[in-house]
């Protein structure tokens, strides 16, 4: 006979709060009606989480505790080895733990750092719920909400940006713009609250293909986000050298049809084109960067590739200031 999980402790970054309202909506309709407690770190409620956890009776119905925020908590382990002192049977418990990312995605404060898995693992059931493990789990979601394909998910990520509650709440603008209607991302691009990080996405593509300073310039004065830029000018450049390599070895040809890469290069050469530790770009955002790889040389790419770096490490180690070092550094990008 399988166990009945009463201690669910959620941990993780960006797909945290799907995971938990996946968990939140289960455990409500195999209870109906079940009392619920919420209690947050950060709100000094000690006190009152283990008077929660402690209060039994046979007249009161099986409750749902949900305990935010622990990731804020100091002495983490001694609270997780002290839950193996109380009765469960009339509970269910919910512990959540949001790690951060910083801005090159890694974890600033993983679970492992604050307590020992084998103390969490004697009382709870660790449930992982971290972008790389993840994978694609908020496309998926995205495209169960609109029967929409993967590549419309992953632009629609892209647009509004990757926190769960902003998609939910775009989701709904769209449903409630669309009303009934099927969805199609050109039809409703113009309803989306776009995030700062595609907009600056687009401002390079202009710079690039358009030589476009003066809208980039506006931009980052304004948002002051020039580490971004330099992340996303360097991700493009190295995109676009691939792509170039490839032209030049004759893998990819002039004229050659989306279906042809799709089903003849891309499986090949998708390896090359990984994101970000697990995601790879799809097929026809890389086919639309084909009209572009004549406008500059292999060594043009390979040279401004190792100019963004050395403009990344002049900035981070002092010798020149992000905006005035980025700002020449854009003026001068074409000369």
């Amino acid at each position: 006979m399988e166990a009945v999980i009463l201690i669910y402790f959620l941990y993780g970054d960006i797909p945290l709060q799907l995971k938990y309202d996946e968990l939140i909506k289960k455990i409500r309709e195999e209870n109906p009606n079940i009392p619920e407690q919420y209690f947050d770190i950060t709100q000094d409620e000690t006190d009152d989480i283990f008077q929660a956890l402690s209060t039994n009776s046979m007249f009161m119905p099986k409750s749902l505790i949900v305990i935010k925020r622990l990731e804020k908590m100091k002495g983490l382990n001694a609270f997780i080895k002290s839950l193996d002192e109380f009765n469960y049977t009339q509970k269910i418990v919910v512990m959540l733990y949001e790690e951060s990312l910083n801005d090159y995605g890694k974890t600033v404060n993983p679970l492992e750092k604050a307590l020992t898995m084998k103390n969490l693992e004697a009382v709870a059931k660790p449930v992982s719920a971290r972008k790389e493990t993840e994978k694609k789990s908020l496309q998926f979601f995205v495209e169960k909400k609109f029967n929409c394909t993967e590549y419309e998910a992953e632009k629609f990520i892209e647009m509004v940006g990757e926190d769960f509650l902003k998609i939910k709440n775009e989701i709904d603008k769209v449903e409630n713009f669309l009303n009934g209607e099927p969805f199609k991302l050109e039809n409703v691009k113009h309803i989306l609250s776009i995030n700062t990080e595609y907009n600056l996405y687009n401002l390079v593509e202009t710079f690039l293909y358009n030589k476009d300073t003066k809208n980039l310039i506006e931009h980052l004065r304004m948002e002051k986000n020039y580490m971004l830029f330099l992340n996303i000018l360097a991700e493009e450049l190295t995109t676009l050298f691939k792509l170039k390599d490839l032209a030049q070895r004759g893998t990819i040809v002039p004229n050659m049809s989306y279906n042809s890469f799709k089903a003849n290069v891309y499986p090949a050469v998708k390896n090359s084109f990984k994101k970000d530790g697990y995601r790879f770009t799809a097929e026809y955002p890389l086919f639309l960067k084909f009209k572009y790889l004549d406008l500059y040389s292999l060594n043009f790419y390979k040279k401004k590739m190792k100019d963004t770096l050395a403009v990344e490490y002049k900035i981070k180690t002092g010798q020149i200031e992000d905006n005035m070092g980025i700002e020449k550094f854009i003026l001068e990008f074409f000369i």
